[in-house]
């Protein structure tokens, strides 16, 4: 797990940087994620933690098991990885200036700035867990047409250099290559697990079942339209660079796929034995001991 987590850091900040050097740009360091007013902020930190709270809550009244005290410390862990995932994409959008703000930062702006990207990605894995407790909707959704896949080695190396293209190209491109360049982080990061031989949070549509990612992404729709919504209702100013708003709002689908699969990379620590402890060849030969 956190091999892979460090390969898919390294290559989202590395890769960014030498494809600017190709086109000969200059990095814009100016670029900052949200408005330094602390008021929009602090409303939106509130909204997206009231939406944890409130899916939380309503999820544990129809499932019985309360995910935030049972799961406490995945929880705990995946706040510090969705602060570090919000950080990150900020660091990729200095390349490609898709939202764009000329405010001055500020260390309580960026405290807080920090709180609201922790609160993302758990916020995203309630609501799908509430999502998810509807079995008349996890029914309309498993039972669709199928996806077949190639092998796990084969998908990886298909996704690995579109990842690479869209994380090089992206860069020194962006103008024609951002919604590539967008896609990278998930395409590596799905690529990894196929390395790894862990499952990807497409495998169910081999099976018709596509209700992981289209409940994932509706989550990251709510969740990101949310913070946006409150952040700019309460005095903030955030500038979208897209060619249209469906960019936007496929983006913050697609922020809830990659929440989505993050979170099963975490999980992974919680699963007690690794795979290659359970396939462990036992040394022959075996003795037997028979009793008289």
């Amino acid at each position: 797990m956190k091999t892979r987590l460090a390969i898919f850091v390294i290559t989202l900040l590395l890769l960014p940087y030498m494809g600017l050097l190709l086109s000969d740009g200059q990095l814009n360091g100016s670029t900052l994620p949200l408005d330094t007013s602390l008021i929009p902020l602090i409303a939106a930190v509130s909204v997206i933690l009231l939406l944890a709270l409130m899916s939380n809550y309503w999820g544990a009244s129809r499932s019985g098991n309360n995910l935030f005290r049972l799961q406490r410390n995945y929880y705990l862990a995946m706040a510090l990885t969705s602060g570090m995932l919000g950080w990150l994409l900020v660091y990729l959008n200095l390349y490609t200036h898709s939202w764009l703000d000329t405010g001055d930062s500020s260390v309580a702006s960026l405290l807080i700035q920090s709180l609201l990207f922790a609160t993302l990605a758990p916020a995203i894995l309630s609501i799908r867990a509430l999502l998810g407790s509807f079995a008349g909707l996890l029914k309309l959704l498993s039972r669709n047409f199928a996806v077949p896949s190639p092998a796990h080695d084969t998908t990886a190396f298909i996704l690995i250099p579109l990842a690479l293209i869209g994380s090089l190209g992206g860069a020194a491109w962006p103008a024609a290559l951002f919604w590539l360049y967008w896609t990278a982080p998930l395409l590596l990061l799905i690529a990894l697990q196929m390395l790894w031989h862990e499952s990807s949070i497409f495998a169910g549509l081999t099976n018709g079942d596509w209700s992981r990612i289209v409940t994932a992404a509706i989550s990251g729709l709510i969740v990101c339209n949310a913070a946006l919504i409150t952040f700019e209702l309460a005095g903030g100013t955030l500038l979208i660079e897209l060619p249209n708003m469906a960019f936007q709002q496929l983006g913050f689908a697609l922020f809830g796929l990659i929440c989505l699969q993050l979170g099963d990379v975490i999980a992974e620590a919680w699963r007690g034995k690794t795979r290659a402890q359970v396939s462990k060849k036992k040394t022959f030969p075996i003795p037997v001991v028979v009793k008289k």
